[in-house]
């Protein structure tokens, strides 16, 4: 009853800007009334889920959970996450407790003098490739709770609706934007992480469905690539061609939103590229308060699995170039350089937060792109972060 409590202000938090229509309001009112009956339900596992409701926007389709199925998907990540324990390889980053995505930076960053070879990759439609039968056997080898079983296997095969058509998932495909997929995310991926923790003189690193190996020779590489194959195949999953690389370190990829190589380490091109788009955007809403709404609706969390990773490193001038083209869309419209400024500020931050103590990410930052280094420079004068 005390795990309910704490998540009715997290879901009242989190869907506060919602539509006067929608159900969260009626489930804020009700709590007192329907909580007793509603534990009752999740105890003996007879809890039903309600057909989600299903959006089409122009990046893709997002699948909308009821605000109660919501706390109970929640709870469900809790109790899941709680029993695997350390059953989850550290390897695996984005899970909670494990760093997160700049500890994956920073350790990989770290350990790339120490090695020669990469191989980059993710899963092609990762989240709509999950089998369902294949994750639910690798979660029942470690969880032996009937009920919070149950749970999940309700969550999976799912019904979603949109404009009087009904959609049915019973084979495979995780929805998006549910607070239980980061931890199955996190699960059907287990095998590969075990298998690439057990071979030795390899580093690991995953990050959701974007993982990097790294190997001191051809041959281990090759004998890496030949196992991720193998339990790929295994777990009815495929590498995405377009975003994989293998080949020498030196020749430079990308991974988590950053470049690196042997030498350096920095922030992606598409980094700096959905940056610029996004300013783009503030500087538009600046100027038409209605357009704020609308860019809110349909922005959704940045995919890292869209870094291409044969990209080559970012050049200073082609970030001044951006900082010049911001310079004059506020020369038309001063109130907006305040804006702009604190955008960069926080962008810069973003950059930086987590790898300050990575001393070769500074300093390559210094060296190959000074005009982003002055950004988050202590004294810098203020005017020169749009002046470039």
């Amino acid at each position: 009853m005390a795990d309910l409590d704490n998540l009715l202000p997290w879901i009242i938090k989190l869907r506060k800007e919602y539509s006067p229509n929608s159900d969260i309001w009626n489930f804020r009112r009700d709590w007192e009334r329907i909580r007793v009956s509603f534990l009752a339900q999740l105890n003996d596992g007879s809890y039903q889920f309600s057909p989600l409701e299903r959006y089409e926007f122009d990046d893709g389709i997002r699948s909308l959970w009821s605000s109660q199925d919501m706390v109970v998907l929640k709870l469900i990540s809790l109790a899941l996450q709680q029993q695997m324990g350390d059953h989850i390889p550290t390897s695996c980053y984005h899970v909670k407790g494990h760093g997160g995505l700049k500890k994956a930076v920073h350790d990989t960053s770290t350990a790339i003098p120490n090695y020669q070879y990469v191989m980059r990759s993710d899963i092609k439609s990762y989240y709509e490739s999950i089998s369902f039968d294949v994750l639910i056997g690798i979660i029942e080898s470690y969880v032996k709770h009937p009920i919070l079983l149950t749970l999940i296997s309700k969550a999976l095969r799912r019904t979603e609706t949109r404009g009087g058509n009904f959609y049915d998932y019973y084979e495979k495909g995780i929805p998006k934007g549910s607070p239980l997929s980061p931890i199955l995310g996190a699960l059907a991926l287990i095998p590969l992480d075990n298998a690439m923790d057990k071979r030795s003189g390899v580093y690991y690193c995953r990050f959701m469905d974007d993982w990097c190996v790294l190997t001191k020779s051809k041959s281990a590489l090759r004998k890496a690539v030949k196992v991720t194959h193998q339990i790929l195949k295994s777990l009815k999953l495929e590498l995405h061609p377009a975003k994989t690389y293998i080949g020498k370190i030196s020749q430079g990829f990308n991974f988590l939103a950053y470049y690196m190589d042997d030498k350096k380490i920095l922030p992606a091109k598409e980094t700096i590229k959905r940056f610029h788009e996004r300013a783009i955007a503030l500087y538009e809403q600046s100027q038409d308060p209605g357009k704020t709404r609308h860019y809110k609706k349909n922005t959704t969390k940045r995919d890292i699995s869209l870094y291409q990773v044969n990209e080559e490193a970012p050049t200073n001038a082609e970030f001044q170039n951006i900082l010049t083209q911001l310079w004059k869309m506020t020369a038309k419209l001063p109130d907006t350089l305040a804006i702009m400024r604190r955008y960069i500020g926080q962008w810069s931050r973003w950059l930086k937060i987590g790898l300050t103590s990575l001393n070769e990410f500074m300093t390559s930052v210094e060296i190959h792109l000074p005009g982003i280094f002055s950004c988050w420079t202590p004294g810098m004068p203020q005017d020169s972060l749009l002046h470039g």
